[in-house]
């Protein structure tokens, strides 16, 4: 080989030794720092989607909690198209309350309210709540209180221990409830076309009304309340006698009783839930879990005290009676039964909100939340919370 070819073999040798210990140390370093780059971007984006996630999650129950709530206090009190507050005369046919619950032969109500008791004392505002891990259901009547004239305590249905019981749906103490007096949404309401008989009625459809359904009749001033003993062609046969006669025009509708409280989820936590009628005499459904993860419910009730169709002062179910005493609108005509909650004119309506767990890191100490001044604290978790709030106002008393 000649000396020309020298220069060319050097540089094959020196190609041909590879990375420096130095060259590969580098080398490393910048793959550990690139890796490390990724890992985070990786770990910073799983955060926050599930940040996004839980805040998604949270947002849509509380929204859906609020709207369900929010349509059907609204109509509260609405019979066919009469209504129970403000002068609608509503009688109601002997026979229905036999064996029933106060709640279940409150006809002549909008609303029946029922305000929690935590540590003996109500959970209004300036009042305290701690919430606990997987609440368990409660039974004792006693641990919400009303009006004398729905019993003074929780409505026996809505804590009974059969089916409520089984299905794990009893409600969580520190929790107010509330229950809606209208007509059953699920039925159209109909009319009739000619003037009634002494127990039936004439209908353009018999469509959603059967035998053993608690139907109202109604002219849109006065209604009767009374129980469908058959339905054949286009006639409505009651088990009694209506007392007075129903012009053509006049409406037929069914009659429903719901109620909402937080009671014990199918995961553990606390849920809204309904127990409805359903336009039968008494409940004979289990209630339904409408959204999970509702942890507490605070209602104040808004009254009008002096006639001026606006509320003068919001306050909890049990102070209802003593704030309308002084208001004559508020008492309710012989054998009609209690009437309190008629003077309600609108209802405020607070939900803690939870997300799942694994939204937040461990706090160091318990999260306190204000429910129209009631203070609750949650339990010590992963969990992000957020209060909803809504002041509904009834359509039938305002209008």
């Amino acid at each position: 080989m000649s000396a020309a070819d020298e220069p060319l073999r050097a540089r094959g040798a020196r190609s041909s030794r590879g990375f420096s210990l130095i060259e590969l140390m580098i080398a490393l370093t910048l793959g550990l720092i690139v890796t490390g780059a990724v890992i985070s971007t990786f770990i910073s984006v799983h955060s926050a989607s599930q940040d996004t996630t839980a805040i998604g999650q949270l947002a849509d129950n509380g929204r859906i909690a609020i709207d369900i709530l929010q349509e059907t206090v609204r109509g509260a009190g609405y019979m066919a198209c009469n209504s129970t507050m403000w002068g609608g005369q509503t009688v109601v046919q002997g026979g229905l309350g036999v064996n029933q619950s106060p709640l279940q032969q409150d006809f002549s109500e909008a609303l029946a309210g029922y305000e929690a008791q935590y540590n003996g004392q109500d959970t209004g505002p300036g009042s305290t709540v701690t919430l606990s891990e997987n609440p368990p259901g409660v039974t004792s009547q006693a641990d919400w209180t009303t009006s004398a004239g729905l019993g003074g305590g929780l409505d026996s249905t809505v804590i009974s221990e059969g089916q409520m019981k089984k299905d794990a749906a009893l409600p969580i103490q520190g929790s107010d409830a509330i229950a809606v007096h209208t007509t059953y949404p699920e039925v159209a309401p109909v009319y009739t076309t000619a003037a009634s008989g002494a127990s039936s009625v004439t209908v353009q459809s018999t469509a959603g009304l059967s035998q053993g359904e608690v139907a109202i009749v109604s002219n849109c001033a006065q209604s009767v309340v009374d129980e469908i003993d058959g339905v054949s062609g286009d006639t409505v046969r009651f088990d009694q006698s209506l007392g007075q006669s129903f012009a053509a025009g006049s409406q037929v509708g069914v009659f429903d009783t719901v109620v909402f409280y937080i009671g014990t989820g199918k995961d553990g936590d606390g849920a809204l839930y309904t127990y409805s009628t359903a336009g039968q005499p008494q409940f004979d459904t289990p209630p339904a879990e409408l959204v999970p993860d509702v942890e507490n419910m605070q209602i104040l009730y808004g009254i009008d005290t002096d006639g001026s169709m606006a509320a003068t002062e919001y306050v909890t179910a049990d102070q209802v009676s003593a704030a309308v005493a002084g208001n004559p609108d508020c008492q309710g005509l012989a054998g009609s039964g209690p009437v309190e909650f008629n003077c309600v004119i609108s209802v405020k309506i607070a939900l803690l909100v939870a997300s799942p767990p694994g939204a937040l890191p461990m706090p160091t100490q318990a999260r306190t939340y204000d429910l129209l001044g009631t203070e609750v604290t949650a339990p010590i978790d992963t969990r992000m919370r957020q209060v909803f709030e809504t002041t509904v106002s009834l359509r039938d008393t305002t209008n």
